[in-house]
C-alpha cells in the first residue's frame, strides 16, 4: 500500500512540475473557416481566422487578434472543438473565458450562433 501512495505521489509531483508561466496558445481553425468573414447586416463587423489566429473586426480599420495581442498573459489558454461543419474555442485570458461558436452553413456563409444566427459571408 504504501507502495502505491509513493508512486501516486510522484505522478502528482511530476505531473505537477513544470513552468506554471507556459502559455498555451494553439489557434487552429479549420481550413474551411480561414478567411475573413463580414456580416452581412454589418460589413465593419466581423472575423478574420489565420491559419494560427482568431481575430475580431470592429471596423473597417480595426482588428484585433487574440494570439499576436494576448499571447504575453500568464493566462491565455485557448480550447477548440472542430468538425467539417462546426468552428467552437473558448479563449481564456487573465481568468476571463470568452466562448465563439460557429457553424458552416456554405461555402461562402458561416453563423455565428451565440447572436441570434447573425450570418456572415466569406470576403
Amino acid at each position: 500500500m504504501k507502495k502505491l501512495v509513493y508512486l501516486f505521489l510522484t505522478v502528482l509531483i511530476v505531473g505537477c512540475s513544470g513552468d506554471d508561466n507556459s502559455n498555451v496558445t494553439n489557434f487552429n481553425p479549420p481550413v474551411w473557416i480561414q478567411g475573413i468573414w463580414l456580416n452581412i447586416n454589418n460589413s465593419s463587423a466581423g472575423f478574420e481566422f489565420r491559419q494560427n489566429d482568431f481575430c475580431l473586426i470592429t471596423s473597417p480599420v480595426s482588428v484585433v487578434c487574440y494570439e499576436q495581442t494576448y499571447s504575453d498573459f500568464n493566462d491565455f489558454n485557448v480550447y477548440e472543438e472542430i468538425s467539417n461543419t462546426r468552428y467552437f474555442t473558448i479563449i481564456t485570458i487573465a481568468g476571463a473565458e470568452y466562448n465563439f461558436e460557429f457553424e458552416k452553413i456554405s461555402d461562402n456563409s458561416i453563423t455565428w450562433t451565440a447572436v441570434d444566427g447573425s450570418v456572415y459571408e466569406r470576403q
